[in-house]
């Protein structure tokens, strides 16, 4: 059995993807796009270039996901990504550089489970959330 997260994306996936592998060390795999799969008639001529399946592995973890059409796109909700790194400096490193284009739900701090948390949905819509040790 495996596990993997699929996240569908309104238009970003190829730049989502990208800023995904920079800022988290992950290894991009599939990057297909629609006008080389099956399902390239069934979509405009402008969406021909967009992501109809990507995946990147990030320490072990497959994260996949695809650029949804417009009209069937809705706004990931009721989950966050919690990502576990080693220090605190990574926590604020990486919430700095997802929250640019952002939004904040909540800056780095420590509470009564991590020495530093943070909280952001990133400029694609992809809520975080950041955590190091107790």
């Amino acid at each position: 059995m495996s596990l993997s997260f699929h996240i569908g994306f309104n238009g970003q996936c190829k730049e989502a993807f990208e800023f995904y592998a920079e800022h988290l060390n992950g290894t991009l795999g599939t990057m297909l796009e629609f006008k080389d799969s099956p399902v390239a008639a069934s979509v405009s001529k402008e969406w021909q270039h967009k992501i109809v399946h990507a995946n990147i592995l990030i320490e072990g973890i497959e994260l996949a996901g695809g650029d949804v059409r417009p009209e069937q796109y809705q706004k990931p909700q009721g989950f966050n990504i919690l990502l576990g790194v080693k220090n605190e400096s990574r926590v604020k490193s990486l919430f700095e550089q997802f929250s640019d284009g952002g939004e904040v739900i909540l800056p780095p701090q420590k509470t009564f489970f991590s020495s530093c948390y943070a909280i952001v949905v990133d400029r694609f819509g992809v809520p975080w959330k950041f955590s190091c040790g107790t």
